[in-house]
């Protein structure tokens, strides 16, 4: 059965870079929310997240995140009010929502009530051909391959892309 969810014209992205996968053990170290209305980003939101501890130099390898960039950052308490407050009760929109709203969900006691989409699940969705689901790989079906990712807020812009994309995207032949 197809459930057709509202068509949204404002919501919030969100990508997050941590110290790892275990959401009991690691930090998240940055995050990046954009503010989209109308499928235009009209404000952002970006920082460091002070972990408290070093960062492993796998960590700064993958991320280009280095201990020296966090040391004067926030921390996350700090920076997950922050968030509240900037996203509202607007819906997020996000890439691998499991992984990401764990670590968001485990570093605050704040209830977030927002709706959340993921553009993982809605591309395997609308999408049910492609081979992997990363935003690359997304990107690149869609004819944007050019796209930088360098940090969090390159993501989170790319993410509106993708949503935008998916809302728009109908499979030929799809059965219901």
């Amino acid at each position: 059965m197809c459930i057709k969810r509202k068509i949204l014209n404002e919501y919030v992205t969100i990508d997050i870079e941590t110290t790892g996968f275990n959401v009991e053990k690691d930090n998240i170290i940055e995050l990046a929310v954009c503010k989209v209305k109308n499928k235009r980003i009209i404000d952002s939101f970006t920082t460091f997240i002070n972990p408290k501890k070093p960062i492993h130099k796998a960590i700064t390898e993958i991320t280009g995140i280095t201990d020296n960039m966090l040391k004067d950052a926030d921390t996350v308490n700090i920076v997950l009010n922050k968030l509240v407050d900037f996203i509202g009760d607007l819906p997020i929109v996000v890439h691998n929502a499991d992984y990401v709203m764990k670590f968001i969900k485990a570093n605050t006691n704040i209830k977030f009530e927002n709706e959340v989409i993921d553009t993982l699940a809605l591309s395997k969705e609308k999408i049910p051909h492609l081979k992997i689901y990363t935003i690359k790989a997304i990107l690149e079906f869609s004819g944007n391959s050019d796209v930088v990712l360098n940090r969090s807020i390159d993501y989170a812009r790319v993410i509106a892309k993708v949503f935008e994309t998916l809302k728009d995207y109908k499979l030929e032949n799809k059965s219901h």
